[in-house]
Order: structure tokens, then C-alpha cells, then sequence
């Protein structure tokens, strides 16, 4: 097990129970890449694979990485020396949708251009009729539009700070 990090179990929703890996540092880039890598293929596949699907230096440094996988209790190994990934785990500051791994401040920041969009469409009938506008209903959509924007930009940097 690496040091600092923790498998620690997490019980979203109703019945769905997910391991979350938990860092005090965050986890290393390589290794991080080399298993959302796995998790996006979905079959067995070997060191020089993941070297190059991970676009990783060295098949040495995929072996690393799979190793440490494999000390996390995330991927195990095959009778044929590939690698498959043994569960889907969730990563702290991401959600998984389907096979990709998406920052959470995407999620909040569609969120808020859903919020956004129905706002126009109250604006619309307003405008479109001459209707007074309160300056509350303003104000309300530029914070929305402010909340969006950062949102949608931090999950930018987070997600290319990762590289993944």
C-alpha cells in the first residue's frame, strides 16, 4: 500500500456503496493516468499498452505504476501478465460518467448553465413584451453567469493540471 493512501468506503445514494481514493499528498500523475487508462479500456492489456495508451516514458514506469495499482487492490493481474482493472473506484474531485472521469466542478458548472438557460427564458417574454425587470432578476442572473464561468474554468485547470 502506498503510503498516504487510504481506500476509504463511501455510501452514495440509496444502495450504491464506492471505494474513494483518499490522499494527504495527492496520488502520483503516472499512476493516476495508468489507471484511468485501464478503466477506459475495459479489457486486458499489458505494461507496453498502458505505456503507450498512458502516454507514459517508459514500460518500466507502467509496470511501476501497475504495481502500485496492484498494491491499492484496484487492478489485478491475469494468468496471461496483463493488467485489468479489478473495480471502478472513485477518485477524490471526480466523478465517473460512463468510462471518463469528469472534474466535479464540471458537473456544478453545467449545472449552472442549466440554471442560466432558464433565466434567459424568463428574460425572454419580458423583453420580448416590455415587462419591467427587477433590478433583483439582474443581478440574479450575472452571480449565475460569475458562478458558471468559474465553475466551468476551474474544471478546465483541474482537469488539464491532471493531464488525463
Amino acid at each position: 500500500m502506498l503510503a498516504g493512501v487510504k481506500l476509504k468506503s463511501v455510501q452514495y445514494s440509496l444502495f450504491v456503496r464506492v471505494n474513494v481514493v483518499q490522499t494527504e499528498e495527492e496520488l502520483n500523475t503516472t499512476t493516476f493516468q495508468t489507471y484511468v487508462y485501464l478503466v477506459r479500456v475495459g479489457k486486458p492489456v499489458g505494461p507496453r499498452e498502458v505505456m503507450r495508451g498512458a502516454n507514459l516514458s517508459s514500460p518500466s514506469a507502467a509496470y511501476r505504476s501497475l504495481q502500485k495499482l496492484i498494491d491499492l487492490g484496484l487492478v489485478i493481474k491475469d494468468a496471461y501478465g496483463n493488467y485489468v482493472v479489478k473495480e471502478k473506484t472513485g477518485m477524490k474531485g471526480y466523478v465517473w460518467i460512463g468510462r471518463s472521469l469528469v472534474p466535479t466542478f464540471a458537473i456544478f458548472g453545467f449545472i449552472f448553465v442549466g440554471v442560466l438557460i432558464a433565466e434567459f427564458g424568463v428574460l425572454l417574454p419580458h423583453l420580448l413584451l416590455g415587462a419591467d425587470i427587477q433590478g433583483a432578476f439582474w443581478l440574479l442572473i450575472i452571480v449565475t453567469i460569475v458562478a458558471a464561468v468559474i465553475f466551468l474554468v476551474e474544471a478546465f485547470r483541474f482537469r488539464k493540471r491532471t493531464r488525463i
